[in-house]
């Protein structure tokens, strides 16, 4: 069975493996998640050795067709974040 990750499923990690309260543990995980979040924003970058990188990926305007009407509109340009797995990530996936 697949093994489902959310903010309280690592919050109950911490809070097993480390001895800390539930809500001590949930605060940590938001200060990470904030910090990801504020980097990412700021067009930086989240690098976790031996897990991945994540990035923002910048989409340009371009024109698109409106599917309900057919008409021809343009598309701003978007910033997306991105995630690159790192080569340990990926060969553990895989079983490697």
């Amino acid at each position: 069975m697949a093994k489902f990750v959310n903010r309280e499923s690592l919050a109950q990690v911490l809070c097993d493996n480390l001895n800390i309260s539930k809500k001590d543990a949930s605060y940590a995980i938001e200060l990470i998640f904030n910090e990801m979040s504020e980097s990412l924003a700021s067009e930086g970058y989240v690098d976790i050795s031996g897990f991945g990188k994540f990035e923002i990926f910048f989409r340009k305007e371009r024109m698109g067709i409106n599917p309900v009407t057919k008409e021809r509109i343009m598309i701003p340009a978007t910033k997306l974040p991105k995630f690159r797995p790192s080569q340990t990530l990926k060969n553990k996936c895989n079983n490697r």
